[in-house]
């Protein structure tokens, strides 16, 4: 599907090793992070002047958080235009299940805007980051609202609580955040052809997991204009997952697929959609595709030392299945 729709020019160009694709001297820096993501921009093909970074997601989500709160208060106000049109019993079901009633003000939301304003911090602008709240805000307050009337729903069937052992495994916080700024949002002007990228401040420390963030939210921009039909759906991060992949960020992908760092912990966080073991399987698809145009020497690739010990042994496993043998042994 990614061939037919992009077409196989990215096949033909060398995959993203990370140590070699990261400028040299790279510290964490706002400004250091915006030339990656920039660098990110010009190989997946994307306009990097149509792409407006943001280096601090937590606190636009606070923000957006706190004003999808403020909104659920008017909501349940029968003269306000947020409830038009809506049933006493939805008012009702958000009255009884929203835990997020009461909790915030507009004066808490314009708190945390001016102070990023002011902070210096990011690549927002001051007419982008009000606007970014109040589009998250008002899908936060959807979401609220959904989980309000599910739960009313239930009640009302007598359906219980169903409690779950936790998994091993699960996956870590959002790193990062495609916003479409063409798209409608009641309230502002919608910028055409532009997009926001929000990555969290945390990861500007690891140049890995900035390099998996902004290429998977890049690939939303890249299969949004237009959004072929199969990309979208319960499927739709997955396959951006596999779009990342795609334009050469698979080593990315796979080698921060699983944060070490929680590795001693209760759970082992992951990021990305795809998870370790498919992501490798898919690289050495991706590999055995790429093969085929370039002729680069053999099936198994130097590059394919980068990855990390077990994804790198299932990468050439994959290979072997994928030809029928061993590579060495087959001259590949």
């Amino acid at each position: 599907m990614l061939t037919e729709y992009f077409g196989t020019e990215a096949l033909r160009r060398p995959a993203v090793v990370p140590e070699e694709f990261v400028p040299a001297g790279y510290d964490g820096s706002d400004a250091a992070a915006r030339e990656l993501c920039v660098r990110v921009c010009e190989r997946m093909g994307v306009q990097s002047e149509q792409v407006h970074f943001s280096f601090r997601l937590e606190k636009v989500t606070e923000a957006a958080e706190l004003l999808g709160s403020v909104m659920l208060d008017d909501y349940l106000d029968p003269d306000h235009p947020l409830s038009k049109d809506a049933a006493p019993g939805d008012r009702a079901a958000v009255r009884t299940h929203s835990n997020r009633l009461g909790i915030a003000s507009f004066e808490q939301v314009d708190r945390i805007i001016q102070a990023e304003l002011t902070s210096g911090q990011g690549d927002d602008g001051e007419q982008l980051l009000p606007f970014l709240v109040r589009r998250l805000g008002a899908a936060e307050f959807g979401a609220e609202l959904v989980h309000c009337l599910l739960a009313a729903a239930a009640s009302d069937q007598g359906a219980g609580r169903t409690t779950y052992a936790p998994p091993v495994v699960r996956p870590g916080p959002a790193l990062g955040r495609w916003v479409d700024l063409a798209a409608d949002c009641p309230g502002v002007d919608p910028i055409p052809g532009h997009c926001a990228v929000l990555l969290r401040s945390d990861i500007l420390a690891d140049p890995l997991k900035l390099l998996a963030a902004v290429s998977h939210e890049l690939s939303h921009e890249l299969l949004s204009r237009p959004a072929p039909p199969w990309a979208t759906g319960p499927l739709e991060e997955p396959l951006t997952d596999l779009c990342a992949l795609f334009h050469g960020f698979g080593i990315v992908l796979v080698n921060a697929a699983v944060d070490e760092t929680t590795l001693d912990g209760e759970w082992v966080h992951t990021s990305g959609y795809l998870g370790e073991n498919a992501v490798a399987e898919a690289l050495a698809l991706y590999r055995f595709e790429q093969h085929r145009p370039r002729h680069d020497g053999r099936l198994v690739p130097d590059w394919h030392q980068a990855l990390d010990p077990v994804p790198r042994a299932r990468f050439v496993s994959r290979l072997d299945e994928l030809i029928g043998g061993p590579p060495a042994v087959l001259g590949w």
